[in-house]
């Protein structure tokens, strides 16, 4: 089977130059591949001159929607293909690529939101190839620094994240710096610094699609205090100026904190955040809008619950925006509010789970209303179930139900996926 690969390369901040280079790297099977998901905050250590790893991962999803007022149900049986390499230049320095390839298992009765299936329901997975990472870095003590096109995943993903629910992630063409100022080299420990600029973001539509990229200017500041070792402090400062979506330009300056503790046999946690953002660049629209969240969990043995409130404000007409955010994680999975309302939206949730080694349970109910006028948008209640088979295999069954009141429609969303890494 022949592929065209879409490489996207023209705008990587990495010089070309390096492509041949990161393309021919000797490498071998690791002992343990890496995920899907976004790296975690701690740093991995820095490979060594000569060390190199090879993973593969395969994640075959079925995804079913049903929604009101589309006279199609949308079906989509779809498998990633993920080729993840790295390898050791020296003990500071080190490179990586990484390549994707979704494939269509059907005759793909699903928008994918370039398609022209106007009659079936969104399921952004659309078919192709992609070069997902292709980067250069340097590691040493507590600084590392990272060229090239990358992922990006900063805090719970709010704002800025991988999106790698879909098929195909988000990924940037940026550069990143990250530092410990206070004692010791570790980044999660006294003061830090995470400082990234991009010029182009790889969206989750392909290189195919309209909305595939995005160029412009983003900094993305992150400044981390840890008080102590059960509480966490950050100021972060967002600027993000889009010159294919003007409209969702923006500055965003916020504080956040998280406490966590025991008693007992009794854990819990809590974190709270407050963050303004007004227009930037070529937005045509003026605005200033707010944003609050607060959580708290509790777990005991294998027990969780919590509950939470989270506002996305508005102001002029524009709700507050987060356009790089992983939204799949927040306000439902059935993702009826990648664009925050007019009005702006308000989430009160309660959540509930059973976690075990090799199990997770979770169930969660969403009351979603206007934050301005108080209008009622709808609940949705979101349950799933993993299971993991030993160290390489994960099966997920997922399910979404929207029932809408005076916003959007009544939309139900089914997922089965299998996932594998070597």
């Amino acid at each position: 089977m022949s592929m065209k690969l879409s490489v996207r390369a023209h705008t990587l901040i990495m010089p070309l130059t390096l492509l041949p280079l990161l393309t021919t790297l000797p490498v071998h099977a690791a002992a343990n591949a890496t995920t899907a998901t976004p790296a975690a905050a701690t740093k991995p250590p820095a490979l060594k001159a000569g060390q190199n790893n090879l993973n593969w991962l395969f994640r075959y999803r079925a995804e079913y929607v049903d929604q009101d007022g589309l006279p199609e149900q949308a079906l989509a049986n779809t498998l990633l293909t993920r080729l993840s390499a790295q390898q050791g230049i020296s003990d500071s320095w080190s490179a990586g690529v990484e390549f994707d390839y979704v494939a269509a298992l059907d005759n793909s009765r699903y928008n994918n939101s370039f398609n022209g299936k106007s009659r079936y329901p969104l399921i952004a997975d659309p078919t192709g190839s992609d070069l997902n990472q292709a980067y250069v870095q340097y590691q040493h003590g507590g600084h590392q620094l990272k060229i090239g096109r990358q992922k990006l995943a900063l805090g719970n993903e709010r704002f800025v994240g991988g999106v790698s629910w879909r098929q195909n992630e988000q990924t940037f063409d940026a550069l990143r710096y990250q530092t410990a100022l206070g004692s010791g080299s570790s980044f999660d420990s006294g003061l830090s610094l995470d400082y990234s600029f991009s010029n182009r973001v790889n969206r989750v539509f392909g290189s195919k699609s309209p909305q595939g990229d995005w160029r412009g200017n983003i900094h993305l500041l992150d400044v981390n205090y840890a008080i102590s070792t059960a509480q966490q402090l950050k100021f972060y400062g967002y600027d993000m100026d889009f010159r294919e979506a003007p409209a969702q330009s923006n500055r965003t300056l916020g504080l956040d904190y998280q406490h966590s503790g025991k008693a007992g046999a009794l854990n819990w946690q809590w974190a709270g955040a407050l963050a303004t953002q007004q227009d930037s660049g070529d937005n045509p629209r003026s605005y200033r809008a707010s944003y609050q969240n607060l959580e708290a969990q509790l777990s005991y043995q294998a027990y969780l619950f919590g509950a939470g409130y989270e506002k996305l404000g508005s102001d002029n007409g524009v709700g507050f925006s987060t356009p790089l955010a992983t939204l799949h994680k927040f306000q439902g999975y059935a993702d009826k509010f990648l664009t925050t309302p007019a009005n702006g939206v308000k989430d009160l949730q309660l959540k509930a789970g059973y976690i075990k080694p090799d199990w997770d349970l979770q169930l969660q109910y969403h009351w979603l209303t206007a934050a301005t006028g108080g209008a009622d948008y709808g609940h949705e209640l979101n349950v799933s179930l993993q299971l993991k088979f030993g160290p390489r295999y994960v099966v997920l069954v997922k399910a979404a139900q929207y029932d809408a009141r005076h916003y959007l429609t009544d939309t139900n969303k089914y997922w089965l996926q299998w996932l594998a890494r070597y």
